[in-house]
This record gives C-alpha cells, structure tokens and sequence, in this order.
C-alpha cells in the first residue's frame, strides 16, 4: 500500500480542499480509498466536492474536527486528507442519520449495507456526529451485523465546542447529525488505546440515568456525590473539575471505560458526553498530565510493534485532553510520532468521544487516544 498526506489551510474552501487532495495523490498515486479531515472555518459542501473532483472513483469517508492532527501539531484550521493506494484494497462506505430512538437499529442497517459490498473481514471506520444520543448503541448494531472479524476505529465529529452542528462525508455526500462509514480490506491494522486515568474513589452505583444525563448516584442527586468527593465543590468550579475528574466504568481486563461530565442541571442531575448505563458501578477517576502522556506514548507503541514498518498511522484524541493538557499536548504528539518512526506518514483529529476496542468488542470511549498502524 501506499499512502499520501495533503493538508492546506487556505481560506478558500474548494481551493484548500483541492490543494490538499493534489498534495496526497502526488505521494499515493489514484487511491482506492480517501480520508478526509476539515474543521469549521470552511464551507464543507465546497471542500468536499472540490476533494472528490481530484479524487475521481475513489470511495471517501470523513469529517469535520475542531482539530486536525499532523506530524508538526494541531491545525484549528484546515483541511487534510489521506489518500491509500495498493493492488487488492477494497472499500464501501455509507452515509447515515443517527436518531435517539433506533440508534440500534440504524447501526445494524448500516453494518448491512456495508455488507452487501461483499467484504467479509477488515477495518471499519466509524464517524459518527460526537453529539448524538446513543452513540454507543449505534456502534453495538453495526457489530452485531459485521461481528468479530473486522477491526474497528473512528471518532466523532465536533465543532469546537460550540455544540451547533456536525458534519459528517463520504463521496455520496455530505450529512448534518448523523454517520459516516466506511469497511476498508487489503490494509492490516493494528490498534493501541490508552487514557491514562486511575480510581481514585471507592466504586459508585449509577441508580438512575437515562442516555447521558445521570440522575442518582447511591440512591443520591448525582451532582452532591460528585461535588462529596471532591471536597464539597460548588457549580462555579465544576468546569474546572469535571475535566481532571472524569467517571470512569470498570472494563474486561481491569481497563476503565471513561465517561466525561461536562454540565449540572438545575435538579443537580450531570450531563456526560456519552452515555451511562443505569445500574452500572463507576469509579471516579484521575490522572496527571504525564501519566496521560506516557498512556499515549504506550499506546502508540502497541499499535506498531506487531509491524514492520506501518505504512500509515491514524490517530484519534479526545478534544478534552487536548483542552485540559494545553501546550502540553504538543508532549503526548511527539512521543505518538517517535513511536511511529521518523518516515511513517501520519494523520489524525481531536475527537468528540473515540472508537475501539479492548478485546475485540467495540466501545466509544472519552479522554481516551486510540492509535492505529496499517500496512
């Protein structure tokens, strides 16, 4: 396989995306299958066509990030796209709207039409709006149709914050709030994941919660247990501490699935970015910036030390370490990058919750960076 890296930052949308576009084709040579990356600074309807006219027959999956992740730092602004090349590399995508009510339902009609393309094994990579409710259902249908013969990645799209608007894309189209997919075959990939966070507290019940608002914890409004163990702090300090003190829900192998708080409502209730199973045990979690950094690093290394030389990294980190760590996420980056080697081409975004798996099932994860090595 071969695989080519374009980014542009030009403030003409249909410009940047073409430049891009040209600056992979140039590395990779006609790609059979195109990522693509932008953030919101532009008019997404415009990059994207203007990718697919330098891309041609190529499938295409994607989309839209408060950050794109190259070998020299985090654009805020910009557009990149990846582009893989190789005798025996197949794809499908498919382009879909998640809603609340059958997120199950619509992720098993999505591993079904990914199906109906006729691979039978590979990677699928999940973009899904990081915004939407019962996001961890939709990638629970989707493995119910695939199964355990496929490897999965991704990570939901955002909007810095700004909790407006998604966009997600494969070469069909564009779509608001909804998932982009794609099942790629001839590429092996390996996955390493890490979060870096710790208990710090005795386990918890979740005693009411319905998808990602938690109600009770210990038969107690949620925000008094949380504020309890953190000294008694008060909903003008909440920001502060929500983000150095995530939830976090014991996981097959002693690992923690992380759930990150981000809003009390008025009946002191806590809004998390993805959902809260009821009658789950939680632990309440914390972690250095350094333990942080060396999860990645650690991560990084798993993913490529099964590989002789990785042809392509893909790297998907949560948007709250990227907020929480400041300048020194510029530390967690070099150590991915050292890891990957110095000539491994390498691509990625700030995500709004992650896709991988532990051992073998898929989650969606939060704080949490997950590193992926092809060849």
């Amino acid at each position: 396989m071969l695989a080519g890296i374009g980014y542009n930052q030009k403030d003409d949308s249909a410009l940047a995306g073409r430049l891009a576009a040209e600056q992979a084709i140039e590395q990779s040579g006609e790609p059979a299958i195109t990522f693509l990356f932008t953030t919101e600074n532009y008019a997404q309807e415009e990059v994207l066509q203007a990718v697919k006219e330098v891309t041609g027959r190529s499938k295409l999956v994607g989309l839209c990030t408060p950050g794109i992740i190259t070998r020299d730092g985090i654009l805020e602004k910009g557009v990149g796209v990846c582009t893989i090349s190789g005798p025996g590399i197949k794809a499908e995508t498919c382009l879909q709207e998640i809603t609340v009510e059958s997120s199950w339902e619509i992720g098993e009609e999505m591993g079904r039409k990914l199906r109906a393309g006729g691979i039978d094994s590979g990677t699928v990579f999940i973009f899904p709006d990081g915004f939407a409710a019962n996001i961890s259902d939709f990638i629970k249908g989707m493995y119910n149709i695939l199964g355990p013969n496929f490897t999965y990645i991704g990570g939901g799209s955002g909007d810095n914050l700004k909790f407006y608007r998604t966009y997600q894309f494969t070469e069909k189209g564009l779509r608001r709030n909804g998932a982009a997919c794609a099942v790629v075959k001839g590429i092996t990939f390996q996955i390493g994941i890490g979060h870096g966070w710790k208990p710090s507290e005795q386990p918890m019940v979740i005693t009411k919660a319905r998808g990602k608002k938690v109600y009770e914890i210990d038969g107690c409004p949620a925000f008094d247990v949380y504020s309890k163990c953190l000294g008694g702090i008060n909903r003008e300090s909440f920001p502060y501490y929500s983000m150095k003190y995530p939830l976090g829900i014991p996981a097959a192998g002693g690992n923690f699935l992380i759930r990150d708080p981000i809003e009390v409502e008025e009946d002191n209730s806590i809004v998390f970015v993805a959902e809260v199973p009821q009658n789950t045990v939680a632990v309440l979690m914390e972690g250095s910036i350094e333990n942080l950094i060396d999860a990645a690093e650690k991560a990084a290394s798993t993913a490529v030390s099964s590989l002789n030389s990785p042809g392509i990294i893909f790297l998907f980190d949560c948007f709250s370490r990227y907020l929480l760590m400041g300048r020194e996420f510029e530390q967690e980056l070099k150590r991915v990058i050292e890891a990957a080697g110095p000539d491994t081409p390498v691509i990625g975004m700030l995500a709004f919750g992650e896709v991988g798996t532990f051992f073998g099932v898929p989650f969606f994860h939060n704080k949490t960076t997950i590193v992926a090595a092809g060849r």
